[in-house]
């Protein structure tokens, strides 16, 4: 029985092989298989994406997070043509490969309306800004792109004062430990105390002013401490 199968299985190696390596499998292949091949990939693939589930955006719950600076540690936004404004005490700033420095103290005024990087927020609080824009602004002074080129490269680092991120999209932002107010549309304030919070899908606007940071827009779900917060329908 065993040996049967074996040679039913060389036997098709054989004529594989036969089909792929040799002139007239080539051309027996590419005159009558090709064809079918491509169609029965064609209608694999249709199938795959039938079949595999696309996550769903639905941003239905209208939210408001006050909070501070401090549930922001370990949080990175990604910015696409986004608008960015920030006032910070830098570290460092580095513009086209220069490295500035302000003679006027360390507070420094950045604006940029169609930044494209990151924003990083890390453990110990620092801001870290990499990206590039058409333009940017620093101070009073405007940066544009060197002959040739049509984005400023820059790179800053500094304890922020305040900022303004707007229209921010995030597939999920994770606070472990976070203190502040949640509020929902329709329903009424909750107080938060090293709360464990999840807001899946979110899309709107981040600030700080003073001490006090400010998270509104919308979300698919929001997540207290492991139990889904959903609205009456």
């Amino acid at each position: 029985m065993h040996w049967k199968l074996l040679l039913t299985l060389l036997v098709i190696i054989a004529i594989g092989g036969l089909l792929v390596f040799s002139k007239t499998g080539r051309s027996f292949r590419e005159k009558y298989l090709d064809k079918y091949i491509k169609q029965v990939g064609s209608y694999i693939k249709v199938l795959k994406e039938y079949f595999v589930k696309k996550p769903s955006v639905n941003r239905t719950l209208q939210m408001t997070l006050e909070t501070d600076i401090s549930s922001l540690r370990g949080q990175e936004f990604k910015l696409d043509g986004n608008s960015f404004s920030v006032s910070l005490d830098y570290d460092s700033i580095l513009i086209g490969g220069q490295t500035i420095n302000i003679r006027e103290g360390r507070e420094i005024d950045f604006n940029s309306n169609s930044m494209v990087g990151s924003i990083l927020i890390d453990t110990s609080g620092k801001m870290k800004i990499n990206g590039y824009a058409s333009s940017l602004e620093l101070n009073d002074v405007i940066f544009s792109p060197k002959s040739g080129e049509k984005n400023v490269e820059f790179s800053i680092t500094g304890t922020p004062r305040s900022f303004s991120l707007n229209d921010i999209e995030k597939d999920k932002m994770s606070f472990s430990s976070i203190s502040g107010s949640l509020t929902l549309k329709g329903l009424s304030s909750l107080a938060l105390e090293n709360d464990n919070l999840n807001l899946l899908y979110f899309k709107g606007s981040i600030e700080k002013i003073d001490e006090k940071v400010s998270i509104s827009g919308k979300a698919e779900k929001v997540n207290l401490n492991g139990i889904d917060l959903l609205l009456k329908t």
